[in-house]
């Protein structure tokens, strides 16, 4: 069978069901199977520490199902240039994206370029003809679209552009291949949840993310003091 994204039952930020709701409110995994397709969509929470033990454990040896191919958010203009805030070094999109290359495994950027999210922005509002200079604001702004300018055009922009993007993505990368992993942000699977169900059935979800770092639950760091500060003329006026 061929898979196709129903993009009718695509969310908005303001309607979406929340994590929360029905998986868990931080980094999580949702993993889904139809006939012989896996899909592991990793729920990313942009560089906190938990993503990345995400991402090392759906990479581990012992988790149980491996990639054939990465999709990841990052915008699809190649590595050789300035990254935006879905793309510096310490971001697990980018971790995840390393990890798969030094293994061979294909990595496909999933997101819109700048020039791309300005088209699509100025599609739907042609009346604000809004430049590259201008993404800072409206990708700062919480999508809503009962809210101001910029956070409809934030809305507008997921729904109609990126959400899209990354669905489509997903659905050709299932078509070619039997199990693919997917690291996104937790709003954007909250968008497209319900896509994705419609796709592949109901997913399971992993909430409860394995420290691959160590157990430090029981450590106590009690710090030792080796000298007091001292500045020349400070302790002479404390005196």
């Amino acid at each position: 069978m061929q898979f196709k994204p129903n993009f009718d039952l695509l969310r908005d930020w303001a309607s979406a069901e929340k994590s929360q709701n029905f998986a868990s409110n931080s980094a999580y995994v949702a993993i889904f199977r139809k006939d012989d397709k896996t899909l592991v969509y990793m729920c990313d929470r942009h560089g906190e520490n938990i993503s990345f033990n995400m991402v090392d454990m759906c990479f581990a040896d012992d988790f149980g199902v491996k990639p054939d191919v990465l999709l990841t958010e990052i915008e699809n203009t190649g590595f050789e240039r300035k990254f935006n805030w879905h793309g510096y070094q310490s971001n697990t999109l980018v971790y995840a994206a390393e990890i798969a290359a030094q293994r061979n495994i294909p990595v496909v950027f999933s997101d819109l370029s700048d020039s791309q999210y300005v088209d699509v922005i100025n599609c739907g509002f042609p009346d604000n003809k809004i430049t590259t200079i201008d993404l800072d604001r409206v990708l700062s702004s919480e999508p809503n679209m009962n809210g101001n300018l910029s956070q409809q055009m934030s809305s507008y922009l997921n729904v109609m552009g990126r959400d899209r993007f990354m669905l489509q993505n997903i659905a050709a990368a299932l078509n070619r291949y039997d199990t693919v992993f997917a690291i996104f942000g937790v709003g954007h699977y909250e968008n497209q949840r319900l896509v994705l169900e419609d796709m592949l059935g109901k997913p399971e979800y992993i909430t409860r993310i394995k420290n691959m770092r160590g157990d430090f639950t029981n450590v106590k760091i009690e710090p030792i003091k080796l000298c007091d500060f001292e500045e020349e003329g400070v302790n002479d006026k404390n005196a």
